[in-house]
């Protein structure tokens, strides 16, 4: 008996089956060459855009560099090679070092928004802030390499200057606090709402030479700065030193403020000479402690998303305060002549343990003890005022 497939009416009807899976096969195969085409074309168009957007940044000169980065192009590829180094900032197969850091300091700098950055680097919006949050990060991880805390030792702008030296001899930094915007859950909200709409109160020590000591960010905006410098009171300090604070806070140990009462900011004596010794204390005091107001300036002028509305979780925003503040004393360390920086001039927290209670006598005596020691600079200033007048 013959086999089936010898049938002849069986057998076109096999051959036409064969072609048609053959010419489908076909088809499918160049279909796929086709769209593997199309794909490789854009993909190739976009990192050309994103190539040649990074070198015109870091190409058409130190303005341009400054304006849209926030800093020149060496002090960019040394802290690009320090990520590298320190394996903080990794090179992907899509996304380079300086491209990440690039895309947080415009953020920071400009506070430019995730749909913005989406059209300039030619990136999804998830690339965007997952490498910006990667980024944030790594900036806070070398915290101690440019944030350091005061050595004890009279600081050059002091001793150089006539007006307070040796008066300020001992003090080892400018304490005062900031407003930052935050953006707060509603059950979170009556805590953090101060004067002007909700915000974190930012705890801040500066030395003469306008480089962050010491930075607590995260406080409520309701709490004032001197509720905030009790819960920073335990950070140890150099014996016999101290910090100048604002009339908002009082003179104890480790803390000189001015005299009550008396003319002190530098408005209230302009065209005014000091007509008794308090009046002098107050007038040196504010020319040194108004040096953590123009850091403060310097700051939020420098990175603009610290004076925006800011629409990220609350523990980024704090960490961006830090961040900040490390990338400031950062461009100030590694480029002193940075354009930002004249122009100001010119016009991981750490765990904080509450301190040993103490009786109220105590604490006079203690205090009495720093008020005399601030009678004696008022003194001998105006000594030696007196003798030049």
């Amino acid at each position: 008996m013959a086999s089936w497939i010898d049938n002849e009416r069986v057998r076109p009807l096999v051959a036409a089956f064969t072609t048609i899976v053959v010419v489908v096969a076909c088809l499918i195969e160049e279909m796929n060459q086709t769209r593997r085409g199309r794909s490789k074309e854009p993909s190739i168009f976009r990192d050309l855009t994103r190539k040649n957007h990074i070198e015109r940044v870091l190409r058409s000169g130190r303005d341009y560099c400054v304006s849209y980065l926030r800093m020149d192009v060496g002090p960019f590829m040394h802290l690009a090679s320090i990520m590298r180094d320190k394996h903080l900032l990794l090179d992907t197969r899509y996304v380079s070092v300086e491209e990440q850091l690039s895309m947080f300091l415009h953020i920071v700098g400009h506070n430019t928004k995730n749909r913005t950055m989406r059209v300039e680097y030619v990136r999804s919006g998830e690339t965007i802030s997952r490498y910006f949050n990667n980024v944030l990060k790594a900036i806070c991880a070398i915290r101690d390499d440019f944030v350091h805390p005061p050595c004890g030792n009279c600081h050059s702008e002091i001793e150089c200057n006539p007006n307070w030296y040796p008066f300020f001899k001992d003090c080892i930094g400018l304490l005062d606090g900031t407003h930052i915007d935050a953006s707060i859950s509603p059950q979170e909200l009556p805590w953090f709402r101060g004067r002007k709409g909700p915000t974190q109160n930012v705890l801040a020590v500066v030395n003469p030479d306008l480089q962050f000591t010491y930075v607590l960010a995260g406080w409520e905006g309701s709490a004032n700065d001197f509720t905030v410098l009790k819960d920073a009171l335990s950070r140890p300090q150099p014996e016999g030193k101290y910090y100048l604070v604002d009339a908002g806070y009082t003179t104890m140990q480790g803390f000189i403020a001015p005299y009550r009462g008396v003319r002190y900011h530098l408005k209230e004596h302009s065209g005014r000479a000091p007509t008794n010794l308090k009046e002098l204390f107050n007038l040196q005091h504010s020319m040194l402690r108004s040096r953590v107001e123009r850091a403060f300036a310097i700051l939020k002028n420098h990175f603009k998303i610290l004076t925006s509305h800011p629409f990220f979780p609350f523990r980024t925003q704090v960490r961006l305060v830090i961040a900040c503040c490390i990338l400031h004393n950062y461009i100030a360390g590694v480029d002193p002549n940075d354009i930002l920086l004249d122009e100001g001039i010119t016009q991981h927290d750490d765990q904080i343990m509450s301190s040993q209670p103490r009786s109220q006598r105590e604490q006079r005596e203690e205090n009495r003890q720093w008020i005399e020691l601030r009678d004696k600079i008022a003194h001998d200033m105006w000594d030696r005022y007196s003798g030049f007048v």
